[in-house]
């Protein structure tokens, strides 16, 4: 077999396997929370206050470490910075004792979402590095479904732990595989082929030229004059907002307010992380699927449109499932009708997700595509912080199922919002619509 293939499979396997416990190692807080309400023994009661302080002060951690490390990865060796996050993130995960204190959680949690900061923009420099460009979009795709696999199988694997032996398991046996794949990781990973005496792949190095010609304040302002790239970044906000209340909020809330049992809990946020793999795939083919359709029959062929189009359909579909989410969800629901709000909620959110991701980046050239998606993606980013303490304070204020339906108010009010610049034939791509029209 040809070398360079060996390398890039062994890669593949290293990074899905390292991405899938980044994610496991980082989620263990979650879902070991409903076996430390319910173990008389724990010596610290968390609160919902608690709750939603260690969810928002991981999340943040996480989002300015994630900022920090796409910059590190074009300094330093993306090897050594992944191979060493999970090591660490393995580290934190043995530390965490039976008898810690609530303070402890709180530095705790913040620590492990810093040290996984790094974690995508590793992966991606790597994957650029190692396929060539017309296999890049596939393997990425690929990879990013580690982290939906080890939701699905995560909170079924700790729960089994915790019921069998101790919750302390649930944290130091992903912690003690972490700390392996981190080191076959530094051992296996190479940053690029010509460290292996292989040729490296030319990257599509596209004309910037121009890229400097307008600052970043002034390309800031102009991005922001477009109501529809305002709405977009609302779109992402809510989106992140509902899904971190699904994969953070929701197990305990079934739990402690609709005293469901356990594994019903446990088995509806693994069918929400498995859906989510399906809805990523499938609303990424949709929306090619209407661009070349609409393209060939002379229609409409801005990317941007036609990917909205189907955007809007997963985001109203989001919006349905969080309606039975909140209002045909009660003690006496059977398991069929649960698993089927869990699979709607986590197929049509994670599609949504996939495409906003898209959308930006898409909305200007790929000169300016950078800026737009971090912004964007900082809109994301307050969504999972916002569903953190400030819903929690909510829920302590008034009820659970009070912060879940005041969520589909704000959803809805977005909705309107998104629907009104859509039909409002505002400029899709603005850079580009000005560019074409000095060329002509």
């Amino acid at each position: 077999m040809n070398k360079k293939i060996v390398y890039q499979i062994a890669i593949l396997i290293i990074l899905y396997f390292g991405y899938g416990f980044y994610y496991l190692t980082r989620k263990s807080f979650i879902f070991m929370l409903p076996h430390f309400r319910l173990n008389q023994t724990s010596t610290f009661n968390l609160t919902k206050n608690d709750i939603g302080i260690v969810i928002s002060g991981q999340n943040f951690a996480y989002a300015t470490s994630k900022l920090i490390g796409g910059v590190l990865t074009d300094v330093y060796s993306s090897r050594i910075l992944f191979g060493s996050g999970l090591f660490l993130s393995g580290l934190l995960n043995i530390a965490f004792k039976k008898d810690i204190q609530i303070s402890s959680v709180y530095i705790y949690s913040c620590l492990i979402g810093f040290v996984q900061g790094p974690a995508w923009p590793c992966c991606a420099k790597l994957l650029q590095n190692w396929l060539p460009k017309s296999q890049f979009a596939t393997w990425w795709s690929i990879l990013s479904s580690s982290s939906n696999v080890a939701g699905t199988i995560g909170p079924i694997i700790a729960n089994s732990l915790a019921l069998k032996y101790h919750w302390s398991y649930g944290f130091m046996i992903p912690g003690c595989i972490c700390m392996t794949i981190g080191y076959l990781s530094i051992i296996v990973l190479r940053n690029k082929p010509s460290e292996v005496g292989l040729e490296d792949f030319v990257l599509d190095t596209q004309s910037v030229e121009n890229i400097q010609e307008i600052s970043f304040y002034s390309k800031s302002k102009q991005l922001f004059s477009y109501p529809f790239f305002i709405s977009i970044c609302l779109c992402y906000f809510i989106v992140q907002f509902i899904k971190t209340l699904f994969s953070d909020w929701a197990h305990i809330y079934m739990i402690k307010s609709l005293k469901l049992s356990n594994y019903d809990a446990t088995y509806f946020l693994s069918i929400f992380e498995l859906s989510g793999i399906f809805g990523s795939m499938v609303s990424g083919f949709l929306s090619d699927l209407v661009y070349n359709f609409r393209r060939k029959n002379g229609k409409n062929h801005c990317s941007v449109y036609n990917r909205m189009l189907v955007n809007m359909g997963f985001y109203l579909g989001l919006f349905l499932s969080l309606h039975l989410f909140n209002y045909h969800l009660d003690p006496k629901i059977n398991r069929i009708n649960l698993l089927l709000i869990g699979s709607l909620s986590g197929f049509f959110c994670f599609g949504c997700i996939s495409l906003l991701g898209i959308i930006a980046m898409e909305f200007t050239p790929k000169s300016f595509s950078g800026s737009s998606h971090a912004y964007a993606s900082l809109a994301a980013n307050i969504g999972s912080i916002s569903a953190g303490l400030p819903f929690g304070y909510i829920s302590k204020l008034y009820t659970w199922s009070y912060g879940f339906k005041l969520t589909q108010m704000l959803a809805g009010t977005i909705l309107l919002i998104l629907t009104s610049c859509f039909f409002a034939r505002s400029k899709f791509e603005p850079y580009l619509v000005e560019s074409d029209r000095k060329t002509k």
